[in-house]
């Protein structure tokens, strides 16, 4: 009988180291879901007429939205993930010279990403991670101001990113995370009939936070 139950009891660890093997091996998948605050660093540069504008600038102010990131473990410390979030509308006001021509206009749109990720491993409840891609700066659509017939580009750039999950249990957790885009535009419009184009340096930092799922 004592023979019985030691092969049973061996049974039923190995079962369960088994099952617990099985369910980190399905647990590749995550989501990070929460709000989102995208700060842009911005500058430009400015014609008029063809002929440059001294001093030109413009301003543009944070926005609040929501970002999600779904991402692969291909190895147990590394993972392939893409993030996006709703496109908020960003006020583009005139700076510097310009400044007194207050609203030049509206665009909609902002960064996603899709970033290759080092997952360090766990110091008790909180996982570590930085990553690297490519960030798209999606403008869905422009809104006029001072400037007319405004129509802004989409465009490719570097980006990086440093955030920590923090397990409450094998599946579920809290996270943060810092992504800073390397991303700028092209803007076109008229003033007062005359052609205008920007070069807009946009390079947004995304403060993220939130629920994190493992599945």
């Amino acid at each position: 009988m004592s023979t019985l139950r030691y092969a049973v009891a061996a049974g039923m660890a190995l079962a369960a180291v088994a099952t617990s093997a099985q369910a980190q091996d399905e647990s590749r998948w995550f989501v990070h879901v929460g709000p989102a605050q995208v700060i842009p660093d911005e500058s430009a540069d400015m014609l008029a007429g063809g002929a440059p504008v001294p001093g030109a600038d413009v301003s543009v102010d944070a926005r609040w939205t929501v970002e999600g990131e779904i991402g692969y473990f291909v190895t147990p410390n590394v993972a392939i993930a893409a993030a996006a979030g709703l496109p908020p509308t960003f006020r583009v006001d005139a700076a510097g010279t310009l400044s007194g021509l207050g609203a030049a206009g509206e665009m909609v749109g902002g960064p996603a990403g899709v970033m290759a990720q080092y997952h360090f491993d766990r110091i008790g409840a909180v996982r570590p991670y930085v990553g690297a891609g490519v960030a798209v700066l999606v403008v869905f659509d422009t809104k006029d101001g001072a400037l007319q017939n405004l129509k802004a580009e989409s465009s490719v750039g570097p980006m990086v990113q440093v955030g920590a999950d923090f397990m409450l249990n094998e599946r579920w957790g809290l996270f943060v995370d810092l992504k800073k885009a390397y991303v700028s535009t092209v803007a076109k419009g008229t003033l007062g009939g005359a052609p205008v184009r920007a070069d807009v340096t946009i390079d947004p930092l995304v403060a993220n936070a939130g629920v994190s799922y493992r599945f």
